[in-house]
This record gives structure tokens, C-alpha cells and sequence, in this order.
């Protein structure tokens, strides 16, 4: 049974009466609505009645969910499996669900929904500022636990957690492991890892990750305000300091004229990834996901309109680019070009050598057996030529950084050079390049100074 009574002058609270509990108490949801003011009592009266209906098809449905009775768990469960599962990319996903079990649930999992208060977040901001929060480390056996698993073999402990055996070995022996490892074994056995592991090398959390994880929050609340659980979102109300944005790190003209130069003697493959990263500012993912179909020999143009992603749990798999700005059509280089070429000639060679075992995938990198590589290769290779030339290190990813040096230090504008490397706004390309922008401002004098030269001298 459903009905409504008058809370105010526009405001009206719907009830749905579930019968009685064990004890003989009633039961009933209830729920709250405004009304515009500008309805007819007739039109009134139909609208009471429709909401009032879809309430207890909602109630007797068991899909209401009342931020008064409901925990942030229990809601973070609903909103993983209704919205996020169906929503969010794998890699979103993933990340989303490691920041709400090793550390959002942990602390605030526990508060009713509609009883979570911008105090709550701020004092979890606060402990995520501390010197022992972060995961990563050595966590070493407490004698605790070193007692409690003498009672199992490593075979035993490897056969029900999943850890490999020699990692079983360590922990028997007192010696230290990762996050990762102690997390699921405590999980397991029902463990308080606090007081079976001591964890060392605490750093701090970088202001980036956590305003990461109060993002994180921030994006669920908001889902439960559009759902009409909670009437505000709590995490709108404090104040994040801002994350510094570290200035991107690139290759100057010497470092990269060395690294080419390395370059020469490595598997032609990886030249052309190499010199195809640093030509046109791909991402690994774009690298990767690129085929033969998306390269345009004639025209010199590339066609940037897929990833490829490693994601834990979910394996290799291709998607769209990072965003909408993210799939172009770049023109490279002639010099990149005549790579390609090569490269393209040089896998038709290996195709007729195996033949029927060439497994002929259609991406332009491909292992010796014709197979796509793996996502993560691009940056595994580059950072072992980097150690074994004695090259300072960067990451793969500060190629993209190292072609946008090269091209403003030439004078392309910024709009430009936003299209080609898939920025979303071209404010992303001046936020992220701002210290080489300032660094080549200095030019702009000696610019000027030639057109007074040229003036002085009559020339127009």
C-alpha cells in the first residue's frame, strides 16, 4: 500500500507501507519530493499519483535505497554494479576499486550514507597526508605471523592463496614482500596485516593521488545525489590543495642526436616505434594499436583512432583514444615514412619464411611470430636500451614530451601542435609545456631585434 501526506506548501512525502516486522512494528520507506507550484490541482494530483506509483514499484522492487539506513559500502556496491561496471573503462575500474579497498573503505565504509560529513573527508584527506600511508615498501613478517605459519608448508600456503611458492618460502623465513602479497595472504587467513607485517620506507602520498581518491568519492556521492539518496554531496564542500603539476621531462637537441645515434644498431622495429613515438607524440596505447591500414605511405599520414591497454584482470584489449581530441590524423616525418617502408618489407620477409605459422595480426608491431605485442613493451624496451647506452632515463611516455620540445623550439603555435598530440584543449598543451614555452620567450627579443636590423638597413 502507497500513499502520500502533505509535508509543505510544496513539498509532499510519498510512504509505501511494507507490512510488519517479527515483533509486529510496521514497515514503511518513505521519501520526500518538491512539486512545482505552478501546477493545476488536477495536474497536482496526477503527478502525487505517478510518483507515488513508480516509488513502490522502486520500494517492493528492492532498487530504493535510503541513505538514512544504508552505509558508503554498502552504497559503493550498489553504484560498482548499476553504474561503474557499465560506465567506466576496465583501466578506470580497476584503478576506482583499488583506491576504495585498500584505503577509502577502510576509514569511511562504515558511516551511514546520509551521515557522511565534509569533517569525516576532511580527517581522511588529512591521514592520507601522513608519512605511512603509501602501499608500496617492504612489509616485513612480525613474529606473529612468523608463529602462525609454521603450522603450514609453502606448498600449502601457495596451493590456497595463490602466492608462488618461493614468495611462501620468504614469508616462513621472516624475509619481506610487497603490499600486494601481504594484503592477500592476511585476506585469506583473516589477518589484521597491521599486526602481522611492519611496513618500512613510509613516503608520503604525492598531492596528485590524493586528490585522486577524494575524486574518487567525490564522483560516488554524486551518483547518490542523483539517485535521490542523499539530498547534498558532502565532498563539494572541502577544500583540496591543488596538485603540482611536475614539469614534463624531455630529451634536449645532444641527448636525443646520442639516443638516435644508439639507435642505429637495435632491431628495425624498434627504430621505427622509436623514431614513430618521437616524430609525431603517439602514447604507447595509440603505438600499439596502430595497423597497417591506419598508415598512409603516399600521403605521409598517420590515423590515430584506437589503443591498445594491459589491464590486470581483464588481459589486452583494444578501446577508443584517451579522449575525443585523441583521434586524429598526424602527417609524419618523410624520414619516418622510409621506416616504415622498411619495417613493412622486412615483416613481409619473416611472413613468407614461416608462412602458415605466421600469425599475421593486423598491427604494425608485431612479435616474430607475427602477433601483436604486448601494450607494455614499448616502455619495457626503451627502459633497458636506455640503462644498457647509459642514456639519462625517462620514460617512453616523455617522447611524446621530447617531440612537443622540438616542435615549439621550432615555432609551431600551439593549436597546432594541441591537434597533433590529442589534447582535449589547447590550455592542456600551455599547462603542460608552459617551462618550454618561457624557456624559448627569450627568442622572441632576438626576433625582433633582426626586424629592427632589417629596418635599419632598408629592407622591408
Amino acid at each position: 500500500m502507497a500513499y502520500y501526506e502533505k509535508v509543505s506548501k510544496n513539498s509532499y512525502r510519498l510512504i509505501v507501507a511494507m507490512g510488519y516486522d517479527s515483533k509486529g512494528k510496521k514497515l514503511r520507506k518513505r521519501k520526500t519530493i518538491k512539486v512545482s507550484e505552478t501546477l493545476t490541482p488536477k495536474q497536482l494530483e496526477k503527478e502525487l499519483n505517478t510518483q507515488m506509483t513508480l516509488f513502490e514499484e522502486e520500494v517492493l522492487g528492492g532498487n530504493y535505497l535510503d541513505g538514512e539506513k544504508i552505509t558508503f559500502q554498502e552504497f559503493v556496491q550498489r553504484w560498482l554494479k548499476d553504474y561503474a561496471e557499465i560506465n567506466l573503462t576496465p583501466g578506470t575500474l580497476v584503478s576506482y576499486n583499488t583506491k576504495l579497498e585498500k584505503r577509502i573503505l577502510p576509514a569511511i565504509g562504515h558511516i551511514k550514507l546520509a551521515k557522511l560529513q565534509p569533517t569525516h573527508l576532511i580527517q581522511f584527506y588529512q591521514n592520507l597526508n601522513d608519512d605511512n600511508i603509501r602501499l608500496d615498501g617492504k612489509y616485513y613478517p612480525k613474529a606473529k605471523l612468523t608463529e602462525f605459519l609454521k603450522s603450514y608448508s609453502a606448498s600449502e600456503i601457495e596451493k590456497v592463496t595463490g602466492i608462488t611458492f618461493k614468495t611462501c618460502q620468504r614469508l616462513k623465513a621472516g624475509k619481506c614482500t610487497d603490499y600486494k602479497t601481504a594484503y592477500k595472504l592476511c585476506e585469506f587467513y583473516n589477518l589484521n596485516i597491521n599486526k602481522m607485517f611492519e611496513h618500512k620506507e613510509g613516503r608520503k602520498l604525492s598531492d596528485k593521488t590524493i586528490r585522486c581518491h577524494i575524486g574518487v568519492i567525490h564522483t560516488i556521492l554524486s551518483t547518490a545525489v542523483k539517485w535521490n539518496i542523499i539530498k547534498d554531496n558532502p565532498a563539494k564542500r572541502i577544500d583540496i590543495k591543488k596538485a603540482k603539476k611536475p614539469k614534463a621531462k624531455y630529451y634536449n637537441d645532444s641527448q636525443l642526436s646520442y639516443m638516435l645515434n644508439a639507435l642505429k644498431d637495435e632491431p628495425l622495429m624498434y627504430m621505427a616505434m622509436i623514431y614513430l613515438s618521437i616524430d609525431i607524440g603517439l602514447r604507447k596505447g595509440e603505438l600499439t594499436g596502430l595497423t597497417w591500414q591506419d598508415i598512409n605511405c603516399e600521403k605521409s599520414t598517420v590515423d590515430i583512432n584506437k589503443q591498445r591497454r594491459y589491464v590486470t584482470g581483464y588481459g589486452t584489449f583494444e578501446c577508443a583514444p584517451k579522449t575525443e581530441a585523441g583521434t586524429r590524423t598526424v602527417t609524419a616525418s618523410r624520414t619516418v615514412m622510409n621506416l616504415l617502408r622498411q619495417y613493412r618489407n622486412f615483416q613481409l620477409e619473416q611472413r613468407l619464411k614461416l608462412g602458415t605459422a605466421w600469425k599475421n595480426d593486423p598491427y604494425v608491431f608485431l612479435n616474430e611470430e607475427g602477433a601483436a605485442i604486448s601494450p607494455n613493451l614499448p616502455y619495457k624496451w626503451f627502459t633497458r636500451f636506455l640503462e644498457r647506452h647509459n642514456l639519462p632515463k625517462i620514460t617512453f611516455h616523455q617522447l611524446r614530451h621530447t617531440n612537443a620540445s622540438l616542435l615549439i623550439s621550432s615555432g609551431e603555435d600551439i593549436v597546432t601542435l594541441s591537434g597533433r598530440l590529442g589534447h582535449a584543449d589547447k590550455n592542456i598543451t600551455l599547462n603542460t609545456y608552459s617551462h618550454i614555452i618561457k624557456s624559448k620567450e627569450a627568442q622572441s627579443a632576438n626576433r625582433m631585434e633582426e626586424v629592427y636590423e632589417r629596418m635599419r638597413a632598408g629592407i622591408k
